[in-house]
């Protein structure tokens, strides 16, 4: 009888364990990132751009999961606030065919995601040259 009640309250404890660690997981799940490495062969990027895209891309990782971590009232606007930020260092960075290339593998990688982003589209003022 001893024994029973030892290996209940030993599942009961694994099974609490497990949760704990599946809502651990959601929060450092980031929605959204792009492996630098592919970036720079798809964009066809230069060694000082790659420089600039991995720090940015790891900036964009980091504001992601800052955004993750706060209200679900404030998630949206974090979110976006990543994308835009985002967005506009990699315009200065890239040149424009280049910033073309990846406006459209972010909305192609969104659209398959599901929306995880936070966003329908992404902005039209983003793909003017200006």
């Amino acid at each position: 009888m001893k024994s029973l009640g030892l290996t209940i309250i030993a599942l009961l404890l694994c099974s609490t364990m497990s949760f704990a660690q599946g809502k651990q997981e959601r929060f450092t799940k980031v929605p959204f990132a792009a492996s630098t490495e592919k970036l720079s062969k798809y964009l066809e990027l230069s060694p000082a751009q790659v420089r600039e895209v991995a720090d940015i891309n790891n900036f964009f990782i980091e504001q992601q999961k800052e955004g993750l971590r706060t209200s679900t009232k404030n998630q949206y606007k974090r979110m976006q606030y990543a994308v835009c930020s985002n967005l506009k260092l990699m315009k200065e960075t890239l040149t424009p065919d280049q910033y073309r290339k990846y406006i459209v593998l972010l909305n192609v990688t969104n659209n398959n995601n599901d929306k995880k982003v936070f966003i329908d589209t992404l902005p039209d003022s983003y793909l003017a040259n200006n």
